[in-house]
């Protein structure tokens, strides 16, 4: 006769059982009295302040890793400085000699190395999001993010204390490993922590917390020391290991493992001390059985159409999501407006107007979510950025011909438009159709392999972009950004679903052919409500 393997959802209840009532009790009120520590949970009765704390708190994560993009920018050009600073005297010294350019002096780094330490980030975060989706699995969401600080914090040591470039990659590379395991471990925990009508919202934190990162990192570039930077970057991932211990873990999590009442208790401090939570508690512990038995592996992701359409769909806006040129347009903000624009303006004040840019239209896409529809907003998102690269690649060409060194705030201009479209559309859609497109016993396998592949492409985006701006001039390195861009809006134009207000169903259905004469509705929903 086969055995059968135990139910997690029932271990922990036959546990409670065979110990007495009071027992029970007992425990219950020492895990409410641990959670009684946290901040609000005897004011929030509801729930949603609760909520919003804590999905503000996780994202501290999104935040750490917004700052580490932001470093680049702002620390590349100190580090570079002493070497275009030597070259410069060498060849007043020895005229004609070109070699003089490649001895790279211990307090400086080459623009090739430049590269590299920008782009080993993205490398890192490869390695970090793919796995990190089992790790949380078997570890739990909590325990997984708040280790995640620790890579973090050496990270920032051995950039700030390296005395060559290899310790620069070193540092970075780790840093990326947490970068990426945070893009996949935050959203499970939103997830598993927010009602269903506050999800979209909670789940759009990670952006603006990505994007309040950058701003974050553009500012205190001001310092001019890249020790410094390195510091005030590294108290960040202290200060989420601070704030989020006192958090629990995941009550989605606590019951998988078995443990009801702290699972119970977890709940309870979300959803506020005075609601009923029994029948959220019941249909968790049923999703929680129906996954354990429809749980697919990475192999079995590509055995269905639809699944694979999926994924070809949800590879395809991440292919176009980098190569638009977002990331290196964040990578090297400071180096853009120093040396290809002129601006009546600093480069560092550029980056900074830019980043605030980017954290508005960010923190406003929450709402234009909510009211139009994600085809929409990505073909109008792609339309724009595709325009103002545009634009910007010809005033750079009228520029070079002219020869005119006037400054004018075009560049800036357009950029901010640039990151602007971007950050309502091309920017968070595809992750947000993560959760659209895919049943959800493999939401989180498609994730991680998502994930990782868009860490990929912004490591070879990143990577590449000096050498393509070396070999076919900025000019038209923006023109391939822009044609990208038209390439994108044809591809979503013919396949790409509308998943706002739309069934699972529905989407599969389309994604194996099967149609039933609805149309894509290209327009804006109004919420209509009829008194009576």
């Amino acid at each position: 006769m086969e055995e059968t393997e135990p139910d997690p959802t029932t271990k922990g209840e036959e546990e409670a059982g065979s110990s007495s009532e009071p027992a029970d009790k007992n425990g219950m009120s020492k895990v409410l009295k641990r959670l009684e520590t946290v901040p609000d949970i005897k004011r929030d009765t509801s729930g949603i302040t609760t909520q919003y704390i804590a999905a503000g708190i996780v994202n501290l994560g999104a935040f750490a890793a917004g700052v580490c993009v932001a470093w680049s920018s702002t620390a590349i050009p100190l580090l570079t400085s002493t070497q275009n600073e030597i070259a410069q005297i060498s060849d007043l010294l020895i005229p004609n000699a070109t070699h003089s350019r490649q001895m790279v002096p211990k307090t400086g780094i080459s623009d090739s190395q430049a590269s590299w330490v920008a782009s080993l980030l993205c490398l890192g975060a490869v390695f970090g999001a793919v796995p990190t989706g089992l790790i949380s699995e078997y570890f739990g969401r909590k325990k997984t993010l708040l280790y995640l600080a620790l890579p973090l914090v050496v990270s920032w040591i051995l950039v700030a204390s390296s005395p060559n470039v290899y310790g620069l990659y070193v540092g970075r590379f780790v840093g990326g490993v947490a970068v990426g395991a945070f893009s996949v471990a935050i959203p499970p925990y939103i997830e598993d922590i927010a009602e269903k009508h506050m999800l979209p919202t909670l789940a759009n934190f990670y952006h603006v917390h990505f994007a309040c990162g950058v701003l974050f990192g553009y500012i205190i570039g001001m310092v001019q020391s890249t020790s410094w930077l390195s510091v005030l970057c590294a108290s960040i991932p202290v200060a989420f290991f601070i704030a989020f211990i006192f958090l629990p873990e995941s009550p989605g999590y606590l019951i998988s493992q078995g443990k009801s009442s702290e699972a119970k208790a977890a709940l309870q401090y979300f959803r506020g001390i005075d609601n009923d939570i029994d029948s959220e508690i019941k249909a968790l512990k049923e999703h929680i059985r129906n996954s354990a038995k429809n749980r697919v592996t990475f192999k079995e992701l590509f055995g269905t159409r639809s699944t694979l359409k999926a994924l070809f769909v949800s590879f395809a806006l991440m292919i176009f999501q980098q190569m638009s040129g977002i990331f290196p347009i964040l990578f090297y903000a400071e180096k853009i407006f120093s040396v290809t624009f002129s601006i009546p303006l600093t480069p560092l004040g550029a980056a900074i107007i830019l980043g605030f840019c980017l954290v508005s239209s960010t923190y406003f896409s929450t709402f234009l979510l909510k009211k139009i529809r994600r085809r929409v907003l990505l073909l109008s998102s792609y339309a724009a950025m595709s325009i103002s690269l545009g634009s910007l690649a010809v005033y750079y060409h009228l520029k070079a011909s002219n020869g005119n060194n006037s400054n004018t705030w075009l560049p800036l201009l357009t950029l901010c438009l640039f990151v602007t479209v971007y950050a309502v559309g091309a920017g968070p859609i595809p992750w947000l159709m993560l959760r659209e497109i895919f049943p959800q016993n493999v939401t989180r396998r498609a994730t991680a392999i998502t994930a990782g592949f868009h860490w990929f492409l912004a490591f070879g985006v990143v990577k590449l972009y000096q050498n393509l701006e070396e070999m076919v001039k900025p000019g038209w390195t923006l023109w391939h950004f822009s044609v990208s861009c038209v390439i994108a809006l044809i591809f979503i134009y013919f396949f790409v679903p509308e998943t706002k207000g739309r069934t699972l169903e529905e989407i599969q259905d389309e994604f194996d052919g099967i149609h039933k004469g609805k149309a894509h509705r290209h327009f804006i929903e109004v919420e209509t409500v009829v008194e009576v």
